[in-house]
């Protein structure tokens, strides 16, 4: 599963902004309907739950990177106290994640699986965040054999993630031994990635590998 956990640089470059901008963001939009609905009534809400929420969310990240085994347990008992009090939260969601990619590597794939489910439900699927929540849970499904499930996920792409959408289309497909799709889904990531100025890596291993055995292939029939 070490796919899985490739775009974590993407999800802390999240939880960075979000740190730094979330509750800012928050209170504007606060603001913005105050007129309609009162700032009141959403005065408590800003004040007590997004920061409670964001304090809880801070305590279970030391506590998770300590390098500690108590103190993981820790953090991963205030991380699941944060998706219990706090559901609807984006930290509720960076915790989801969190314990997701942590089940996964204790090989608890069901865990796993609902951890993103209930992170997916909790946001807007549309957003960056909810592109990669989707894509981490299509590893999962594949992972468990539920490939069609799996596809079906990574087809919701709103182009938001276009290269790790296709490599994981393409890592399904070489999968199951469907080698020419794979290559079209792995050409796919290459342009994209080589679309966004960066280069293709281990991309470009897969693809000049799959590009030989097809030829081979054909020479032979």
């Amino acid at each position: 599963m070490a796919d899985h956990l490739e775009d974590d640089e993407q999800v802390e470059a999240l939880k960075r902004w979000w740190d730094e901008n979330g509750r800012s963001t928050i209170v504007a939009v606060v603001l913005a309907v105050g007129g309609t609905l009162g700032w009141q009534q959403y005065q408590d809400w800003d004040a007590q739950q997004t920061a409670a929420a964001a304090d809880t969310w801070a305590q279970a990240e030391a506590a998770l990177n300590a390098d500690v085994p108590s103190l993981q347990a820790e953090g991963e008992r205030l991380a699941q106290n944060l998706i219990d009090t706090h559901s609807s939260t984006t930290y509720a969601q960076f915790a989801g994640m969190v314990l997701a990619k942590r089940a996964v590597e204790k090989g608890e794939l069901s865990a796993a699986e609902q951890y993103l489910r209930d992170a997916l439900a909790a946001g807007d699927s549309q957003s960056e965040l909810g592109q990669l929540i989707q894509l981490r849970l299509a590893r999962v499904l594949a992972a468990t054999g539920e490939e069609s499930a799996a596809l079906a996920i990574l087809d919701q792409s709103n182009g938001s993630l276009p290269a790790a959408y296709a490599i994981a289309r393409g890592d399904l497909h070489l999968a199951a031994g469907r080698q020419r799709e794979a290559l079209n889904a792995y050409l796919e990531a290459r342009a994209a990635t080589l679309d966004l100025g960066s280069p293709p890596g281990l991309l470009e291993a897969k693809i000049t590998s799959l590009e030989s055995r097809l030829a081979n292939e054909e020479q032979s029939s």
